[in-house]
């Protein structure tokens, strides 16, 4: 058998020569002095050699794992050359099916079919928690434990719902790969559960006294007028926070605002009858920025909205912080709207909420616009009586 020491004192000579190590295993000198380690075997009848590697880069230890992990293939009526050659073309598929670049091809073909807010969720958390991680790994070999890794990294920095968010989707790019058979399975499946999600603690609605005193404090802040103008028109409106920062001029339509489908959480479109007092704030609104295209745009970057936190940090700073925010008018609205015996139908219609049941959200089309035209009026009636 050969040795380290053997195969370096090997000389080259005039013809190529072959040393022999065991087990069909050889080293063939050539006359360049370059060593190869070959094997042979016969099957199916035929003789043939199975070449490994060159000596230093395979070394004779390596040389022998490859050996038996060749003569097990024969074993069983496979070519060892023919299956080095499927592991090559494996390898160079693998390496151009990294998890970031079928991501990648995965966001580009469903990006159109994405929210803003979904696509941008998308891009941050798998920049920030998921290609660090297994961005250049070959997308066939992330096992669960790679992936629970990550969950349990952003879990701990205590972003749970992040965590969730991951999960989902990392999923679907793997539910990608695996319809163009680049994965056999999902390994997100068995992590399903691994992350508790929160509980949501909803801020109670206010009650008559302590929405004039919020409206009292806001009538003393010392802020932007077009932000105080927003959180009125919330109040007497009760749209989400969204829907608010993408209005544009163009929504108005008469007395009514026409929020479109995309910027509706339950993307469908959604009428918002003005009260005459709704209409004195957009009017004056109008003097501040009716010469851009969003209602509220940014005041650095007036093309996109006003941010997703504006409303609640003034909120905060009248002293709610943890006991209300912007969609608290929502709740406030619906409960004292039910105090005041609107049904049901009218408040839940005019929330933009959609029918859980089956059969009810099927058939109920209603938009109930005469008694929706007459809340909003009366809730902003009510509104104005205490000084809002």
């Amino acid at each position: 058998m050969l040795t380290d020491l053997k195969i370096k004192s090997l000389k080259p000579k005039e013809k190529p020569y072959k040393v022999l190590d065991g087990d069909r295993l050889y080293l063939q000198i050539m006359a360049t002095g370059k060593k190869f380690w070959r094997m042979r075997y016969k099957l199916k009848g035929k003789d043939s050699f199975f070449t490994i590697g060159e000596y230093p880069m395979v070394s004779l230890y390596h040389a022998r794992r490859e050996r038996d992990k060749a003569a097990a293939q024969i074993a069983i009526g496979l070519d060892p050359n023919i299956e080095k050659k499927a592991d090559e073309m494996r390898k160079k598929s693998e390496d151009s099916s990294t998890f970031f670049a079928v991501s990648e091809q995965f966001f580009l073909k469903k990006k159109n079919d994405l929210s803003d807010n979904y696509a941008k969720q998308f891009e941050v958390i798998m920049e920030k928690d998921v290609y660090p991680a297994i961005g250049d790994m070959p997308i066939s070999r992330i096992t669960a434990p790679y992936l629970l890794k990550i969950l349990e990294s952003i879990e701990s920095r205590g972003a749970p719902t992040i965590a969730i968010l991951a999960r989902l989707f990392i999923s679907q790019v793997f539910r990608y790969a695996g319809a163009r058979l680049m994965v056999e399975a999902d390994p997100t499946i068995f992590l399903a559960g691994v992350i508790k999600r929160p509980k949501v603690r909803h801020n109670p609605p206010l009650e008559k006294p302590q929405l004039v005193e919020f409206f009292e404090k806001l009538s003393l802040y010392k802020g932007f007028p077009t932000t105080l103008i927003a959180i009125k028109i919330m109040a007497h409106t009760f749209i989400r926070t969204k829907e608010l920062r993408f209005l544009k001029w163009s929504y108005i339509e008469g007395d009514a605002i026409i929020l479109p489908a995309d910027i509706m959480k339950m993307s469908t479109k959604h009428v918002v009858p003005l009260s005459p007092a709704v209409i004195e704030l957009i009017n004056e609104l109008r003097k501040y920025n009716g010469g851009h295209e969003l209602m509220f745009p940014n005041a650095r970057d007036s093309s996109r909205p006003m941010s997703n936190t504006t409303i609640n940090r003034v909120i905060e700073r009248l002293g709610y912080q943890g006991d209300f925010s912007g969609h608290g008018f929502r709740s406030t609205a619906s409960t004292m709207l039910n105090e005041m015996g609107y049904r049901e139908d009218i408040i839940e219609r005019q929330l933009s909420h959609m029918e859980r049941k089956g059969q009810r959200r099927a058939y109920n089309h209603a938009e109930y616009m005469p008694e929706r035209r007459c809340m909003m009026n009366e809730w902003s009636a009510f509104l104005v009586g205490l000084g809002v």
